[in-house]
């Protein structure tokens, strides 16, 4: 990368890096024959979450762990970071190997993996102060998609699946019975080889669907 690319990339991130190599290494992907962004994208990932948390923590005080967790997972998901990581130009910045360098459509997550790459060269360079930083400008705002906050598990579950290569989640009624005040259903929801799942109980089979979708999008991280 370029001197100009380099210093563009900063302006957009709006951190300005004192050891700029580990800004380049988090733009390696494993498929090129060089030391690669990995292990940067395995400390990004934390110290993403962390930082995510954190803002929600403060900014939702009076909100529910279920809440905070339906948010996080909104927040940090391969969607959300991959609309990042466009925006900031790093799709275009990327060193990739020659089986995909031309065709880097395949699969757009390696777009969401180097954000979290970007993000553990940030925590390596400056600190959880400068991760903290950076969330806050880049990835809490969610003005350019709010209805994403309203978007209905079962949807938001089901995009995670076609994004990761997992089949359409399943959702199978455990229990239905019928109380005084009403029914009462127990919904189970899979999906096939994910070593998670999820189970809502409600008074209708839509709400114990969605609730049991929720339940596994936290357990996943949304991701």
């Amino acid at each position: 990368m370029n001197e100009k690319d380099l210093a563009d990339l900063q302006d957009a991130i709006g951190y300005q890096f004192k050891d700029t190599s580990i800004l380049e290494r988090a733009l390696v992907h494993a498929s090129a024959d060089v030391e690669n962004n990995e292990r940067l994208e395995f400390l990004g990932d934390a110290a993403l979450g962390y930082a995510v948390s954190s803002a929600l923590f403060e900014r939702m005080s009076k909100k529910s762990v279920g809440v905070l967790a339906e948010r996080k997972s909104i927040l940090v998901s391969n969607k959300r970071l991959t609309q990042v990581a466009v925006s900031l130009g790093i799709d275009k910045r990327m060193r990739l190997g020659n089986s995909i360098a031309n065709n880097r459509t395949v699969n757009r997550k390696i777009y969401a993996d180097a954000l979290e790459a970007v993000i553990g060269a940030i925590s390596m360079d400056g600190g959880l102060d400068a991760v903290q930083a950076f969330v806050d400008q880049h990835l809490y705002p969610l003005e350019s998609k709010p209805l994403d906050l309203e978007r209905h598990a079962k949807s938001r579950l089901q995009e995670w699946a076609d994004w990761a290569g997992f089949e359409s989640p399943v959702y199978d009624v455990v229990k239905h019975e019928s109380h005084p005040n009403g029914e009462l259903w127990q919904v189970h929801c899979t999906v096939k080889d994910l070593n998670h799942d999820g189970e809502g109980v409600a008074h209708s089979k839509r709400e114990a669907e969605r609730i049991a979708a929720e339940v596994l999008l936290y357990k996943i991280g949304g991701k």
